[in-house]
């Protein structure tokens, strides 16, 4: 018997130098894949099983997968703001690991 395993691309994150960015994905990519996340950062897969960081959101990723699902963007929004990273972190584990490739 063969196990599956299925994977929803629009949950997967990727996060580079401790910001977890968003990226529209067409498949799961391998190791070594580029991946151009919805901010323009662009970077290579690497699958690890590395020990617990803190991880912050990339304001820019999480304001161009909300305008793409049509949700109304509020004025506070940091995402607005250039250049800003999120105050608010989140223990980033091994269980929430996860990758994808670009379109």
């Amino acid at each position: 018997m063969t196990i599956r395993i299925f994977l929803d691309l629009d949950k997967l994150h990727f996060v580079v130098s401790g910001l977890r960015h968003r990226a529209r994905l067409a498949r799961v990519p391998g190791a070594g894949d580029s991946v151009t996340m919805l901010c323009g950062l662009v970077d290579v897969v690497e699958y690890t099983t590395s020990a617990e960081q803190m991880v912050t959101t990339c304001w820019t990723c999480d304001l161009h997968y909300r305008r793409s699902l049509g949700f109304t963007i509020p004025p506070t929004h940091p995402g607005l703001k250039t250049g800003s990273a999120s105050p608010r972190r989140r223990p980033y584990t091994a269980s929430s690991k996860t990758s994808g490739a670009e379109q």
